[in-house]
């Protein structure tokens, strides 16, 4: 094993890095900054399960970087080491907050058919409501979706309805990842609101007497 005084870093360890057949260097390399970089995780006061795939991110990006690197004795490899599990823990931290966004906007398109249906007395005596539901859904997205640019549509589908991260729908559409967000969180905003404005609507209508609904 090539042992080193705790606490101080071992450049001729650093450098074998290159080759990952050097099983010997990688099991000390791990053994060596795995509690430091378990410790600069917890900094974030993430849950077991999210501070575990922080560390393994930083596993995996040390894992291509160390193959280059190229130790600077002017700089601390620790400290080095931190700031890469702070990079990565802002990455993580975007995605989480992104797949809320997303899993939001999902459960607000899928409500649609729901909060319409609430707006209806069970005991109406209507013989069938859900064709009447769908044609709503459908007017609100075909509403929507005249009202925003076809890529802007797109995005928010991707996200919403195809399940893909955000920054796979800003690749598809060659945006920015914050003009994907904005898109799909405007998107999924408009549809609640045309939901709404159109569920009014037809509560102020007699049901029997409106021509677009027989």
């Amino acid at each position: 094993m090539i042992r080193c005084a705790a606490g101080t870093t071992n450049p001729i360890l650093l450098n074998r890095l290159g080759d990952w057949r050097d099983h010997e260097a990688w099991v000390e390399f791990v053994t060596r900054y795995d509690p430091v970089i378990r410790s600069a995780s917890s900094r974030y006061r993430l849950d077991a399960e999210t501070t575990e795939e922080l560390c393994q991110r930083v596993w995996i990006d040390l894992a291509r970087r160390m193959r280059s690197f190229r130790y600077d004795p002017g700089m601390t490899f620790r400290g080095w080491l931190r700031r890469l599990c702070q990079s990565r823990a802002i990455d993580l931290l975007r995605k989480k907050k992104a797949d809320a966004v997303r899993t939001l906007e999902v459960r607000a398109a899928a409500s649609l058919l729901e909060d319409a249906s609430e707006c209806f007395d069970p005991e109406d005596g209507s013989a069938s409501e859900r064709p009447l539901l769908l044609r709503l859904a459908e007017e609100v997205q075909d509403g929507v979706r005249r009202r925003v640019e076809e890529r802007t549509w797109q995005v928010f589908w991707r996200i919403a309805v195809l399940g893909q991260s955000v920054r796979e729908a800003s690749d598809a559409a060659g945006i920015s990842y914050c003009a994907a967000f904005t898109a799909s969180k405007r998107v999924g905003r408009m549809l609640r609101e045309e939901g709404r404005r159109l569920l009014a609507e037809r509560g102020d209508e007699p049901q029997s007497d409106d021509p677009q609904l027989d």
